[in-house]
C-alpha cells in the first residue's frame, strides 16, 4: 500500500502523528509520503503567500471552500485575495503530486488538505481512498461539508458529537490518536531516574509542551518549596546549549532541559506528572503511560476541547492559568490516592495502538481492538 499523508501546519502533534503512522506503515511493509501545506505551494513560493498559508488560510474555517464556488478563477489569471491565490497554487501542485503518484490511500491531519482533497474528487478522477484523522479529542467544524471515505476520530465517545453535525456514522471510526513507539520505554521509573541522573526521593515533574514554557516552568519553581522537586522541560527551540531558554534556567539545578524528544520516553517514565498544553497527542501518551496529568490553558480551540474530554473524565486536572496548574501539579504529586484513581481512569479510556488501528482498517476494513504496544 501507498499512502499519502498530508498535515497542516507545522506542529508537534502532526509531526508525531505523522511519525507514529510512517513507523506503523513500514511495519506492514507499506510506504508513505508525507508533505505539508507549506511545501504544496510550491518551491520559491513568495513570502506573501506563505505568511498568509500560516495566518490565514490554515486557521480559517472554510478557508479551502472559496474553491467550492467554482474553479474558473483556476483557469483565467483573476486571483481576488491571498487565500484565493494560495488555495489555487495549493490544489495545482496537489493534483499533480496525486494523479502521479498513485497512491492508494491519502490520509488528511488537518481540514484545510480535507477540503482540497475533497474539492479536487469533483475535478479529477483518482481511486486513492481519501480519510481524515483527527489528532485531538475535538469535533472540527465545517469538515461535515468535506467529502471524504472515512473520518478517523480520537475516540468512540466523539461520535455522537461527529454525527449532530451531519457526518454519517458508517464513515466515523474511532481508532485514536497516534502516537510514536519509542516515546514509550519499559523502564520502570527508578531504573529510568537512575539513568537520566535523577534523584529518587524527590517529585518529578516533565513539561514536554506548553505555549509558553518559560512562564509554566517559573510558575513551577515560584510554588515548590527549596529543592523538593526536578522539573524537566522540552527545549521550545531545540536550540543550542547557549540558546536563551537553556542560559535562563541553567545555575538552578531544579531545572533541566531536554533538547528536541532528547531521551523523553525516559523522561515519560521517570516523572511523577506531566505538565503539558492539551496536545493531543502529549494527552494520549500521559493516558497510556498511566502518568497523572496537568493540563495548562491553551488558546486554541481544538486543545481547549482536548482538556474538557480528559478533565470531564478525570483524566486529568486542569490549570486556570500557569499559576494554578502549578498548584495543581505540586499537590497531585504528594496525593497518592488521587494519582491512582487518575491513571485507573487513564487506563479504561486509552488507546496505545491507534496507528496501528488505522494502517489496519486501511488493509482490511475493520478496526481492530485496542492493545498495548509490544
Amino acid at each position: 500500500m501507498r499512502t499519502l499523508i498530508l498535515a497542516g501546519p507545522e506542529n508537534d502533534d502532526q509531526r508525531a502523528v505523522s511519525r507514529a503512522l510512517k513507523l506503523a506503515f513500514s511495519e506492514r511493509g507499506d510506504s508513505c509520503l508525507i508533505v505539508g501545506a507549506l511545501a504544496l505551494l510550491g518551491q520559491h513560493a513568495p513570502i506573501s503567500q506563505t505568511r498568509a498559508m500560516n495566518e490565514s488560510a490554515l486557521l480559517t474555517p472554510r478557508a479551502f471552500a472559496f474553491l467550492s464556488a467554482g474553479s474558473a478563477f483556476l483557469r483565467v489569471n483573476k486571483r481576488k485575495s491571498l487565500v484565493y491565490e494560495i488555495n489555487a497554487r495549493y490544489a495545482e501542485h496537489l493534483s499533480t503530486l496525486i494523479h502521479e503518484g498513485e497512491f492508494d490511500a491519502i490520509l488528511c491531519l488537518h481540514r484545510y488538505p480535507a477540503e482540497a482533497v475533497s474539492f479536487l474528487r469533483k475535478t479529477m478522477t483518482f481511486s486513492a481512498r481519501c480519510c481524515y484523522l483527527s489528532c485531538d479529542y475535538a469535533c472540527v467544524p465545517f469538515l461535515e461539508e468535506t467529502r471524504l471515505d472515512h473520518y478517523f476520530t480520537a475516540h468512540i465517545r466523539l461520535t455522537g458529537a461527529y454525527e449532530k453535525r451531519g457526518m454519517q456514522g458508517k464513515a466515523i471510526i474511532p481508532s485514536g490518536v497516534p502516537v510514536p513507539a519509542d516515546w514509550f520505554t519499559a523502564e520502570e521509573k527508578a531504573d529510568a531516574r537512575a539513568l537520566l541522573n535523577l534523584p529518587q526521593s524527590v517529585p518529578c515533574y516533565l513539561i514536554p509542551f506548553a505555549e509558553d514554557p518559560e512562564a509554566a516552568v517559573c510558575a513551577m519553581l515560584a510554588h515548590m518549596n527549596g529543592d523538593e522537586g526536578r522539573i524537566c522541560v522540552l527545549d521550545p527551540d531545540g536550540a543550542p546549549p547557549k540558546s536563551p531558554f537553556v542560559a535562563r534556567f541553567s545555575s538552578d539545578v531544579r531545572v533541566i532541559v531536554l533538547s528536541d524528544e532528547e531521551s523523553l520516553s525516559l523522561y515519560l517514565s521517570a516523572c511523577d506528572v506531566i505538565i503539558s498544553a492539551p496536545s493531543g497527542t502529549i494527552s494520549t501518551c500521559a493516558a497510556v503511560c498511566g502518568k497523572p496529568l496537568v493540563h495548562l490553558p491553551s488558546a486554541t480551540p481544538w486543545q481547549a476541547q482536548t482538556a474538557q474530554f480528559f478533565f470531564s473524565r478525570e483524566m486529568s486536572l486542569a490549570g486556570a492559568d500557569y499559576d494554578e496548574a502549578a498548584i495543581l501539579a505540586l499537590s497531585l504529586a504528594k496525593d497518592e490516592a488521587r494519582k491512582e484513581a487518575m491513571c485507573g481512569f487513564q487506563q479504561s479510556e486509552a488507546i496505545p495502538n491507534a496507528a496501528q488501528r488505522v494502517v489496519g482498517f486501511l488493509h482490511d476494513g475493520r478496526l481492530s481492538p485496542p492493545c498495548d504496544i509490544a
